[in-house]
């Protein structure tokens, strides 16, 4: 059972969540995966006539936000519960003045690429927990192109147009940079040479990206030191099937070992990323020793969990995490010994003591406006209880978690 409370005297809302009675009626299911659906949302945008995306389940709030931004710009939308209609807007996006992005660095970065297009300032914001994020390594990248642009924090102010043809781009921070240079080059008014430097990260995020792209008629290519950047017609399928958030899998195997049962829902072996896959069957088979999550970070607060119950190890590879929503890995690990999980921060990663079971935690337990560490969260609660704050921040990903687990069956 999950009460909504909040404390006297405290602006401070939170979710009192008692132990799950009937564990075994829980049956996971996924919401539309939010990376895909926002490539498709922009592309679908740039493109002639209509694109129907298909999808099942609930979209997210980061896919409602590309949506408000896209329909802001003067993209027509309409959005069933199991499809949106896109039409292309033809004619170029319309001058937004001030979008909001939410709470994703997709959208914003996204959107920065497409606002560098405008002659003009225009004024990009987000959440609080959007602004505490940095996007230096963009906003670097478009300086270097001639763009203006006022900060690497939002709020921020960019006015284009781009007016040289070559700059450099540090990917050790994030795949998102390059992506939104890729789906933003359709509207570029010369071919680009970006220079590349850094050890890539969430190459597969990347490889989503420009597979996407390619099934759209992009003409640009990627090296491992530079990439080429050219103006090309965007050209979408009339109808889009969106898989579902397999990032999300993981909250479903910490579940099941939680309360040993089999919740997980069946999911195409065939759509799943073979570098997500592995480490699925990481968990899967009780592996401990080393997991490598340079390429699959947005696991590793469920991870950390699930090793924790199992027989541990180490994760290494998330550097570049402590720049998401929040710095995951401290908050993973703030998170964890909130429920008496320890475990140890690395340079790159975290030591994880196998062995261990979460107790119930003293104090209110803090999401920092994560939906990852919100979720993960909730879910330990699910087996000892907890008082946890803004709950409500996991319907980014998937606005029908909370009803999931807490189902009139499972209660």
């Amino acid at each position: 059972m999950i009460r909504a409370l909040n404390k006297p005297n405290r602006f401070e809302h939170f979710m009192r969540v008692d132990r799950i009675v009937n564990p075994e009626k829980v049956r996971w299911e996924l919401p539309p995966s939010k990376s895909h659906m926002i490539r498709w949302l922009v592309l679908a945008a740039r493109s002639k006539g209509l694109t129907d995306l298909h999808f099942e389940g609930s979209v997210g709030e980061d896919i409602c936000s590309m949506g408000r931004c896209l329909e802001q710009m003067g993209v027509k939308i309409e959005k069933g519960d199991q499809r949106w209609r896109v039409t292309g807007a033809e004619s170029g996006f319309s001058a937004p003045g001030t979008i909001n992005c939410g709470n994703s660095g997709t959208v914003a970065r996204m959107m920065m690429v497409v606002c560098a297009g405008f002659e003009f300032p225009t004024f990009i914001d987000g959440d609080q927990s959007l602004r505490s994020r940095s996007f230096s390594s963009l906003t670097s990248l478009l300086k270097g192109l001639g763009c203006v642009v006022d900060s690497s924090h939002l709020p921020l102010s960019i006015t284009g147009p781009m007016k040289y043809r070559t700059s450099s781009l540090d990917q050790s921070n994030s795949s998102q940079p390059l992506t939104s240079m890729i789906i933003g080059s359709s509207d570029f008014p010369e071919e680009l040479e970006i220079e590349i430097t850094g050890i890539p990260v969430s190459s597969g995020y990347l490889d989503m990206t420009k597979e996407i792209c390619m099934e759209c008629g992009w003409l640009g290519s990627i090296k491992t030191d530079s990439a080429i950047l050219r103006p090309w017609d965007v050209s979408t399928p009339k109808e889009v099937r969106i898989p579902t958030e397999h990032s999300l899998i993981p909250m479903s195997i910490l579940f099941d070992r939680l309360h040993g049962v089999n919740s997980l829902f069946d999911y195409d072996l065939g759509l799943i990323d073979h570098r997500l896959q592995s480490a699925i069957d990481h968990f899967q088979e009780g592996h401990d020793g080393i997991l490598d999550l340079s390429d699959v970070s947005d696991i590793m607060t469920p991870a950390a969990a699930i090793m924790a119950l199992g027989e541990g190890g180490s994760i290494k590879g998330v550097r570049h995490s402590s720049n998401k929503e929040s710095n995951r890995i401290e908050t993973t690990v703030n998170l964890l010994e909130a429920f008496g999980i320890m475990t140890s921060q690395t340079s790159d990663g975290l030591e994880v003591i196998g062995g261990q079971w979460p107790k119930r935690p003293v104090e209110v337990v803090k999401t920092v406006g994560d939906h990852r560490i919100a979720m993960t969260a909730i879910i330990l609660a699910s087996a000892v209880g907890a008082e946890i704050d803004d709950s409500n921040v996991t319907a980014v990903t998937d606005p029908n978690f909370l009803g999931m687990i807490w189902s009139k069956d499972s209660n």
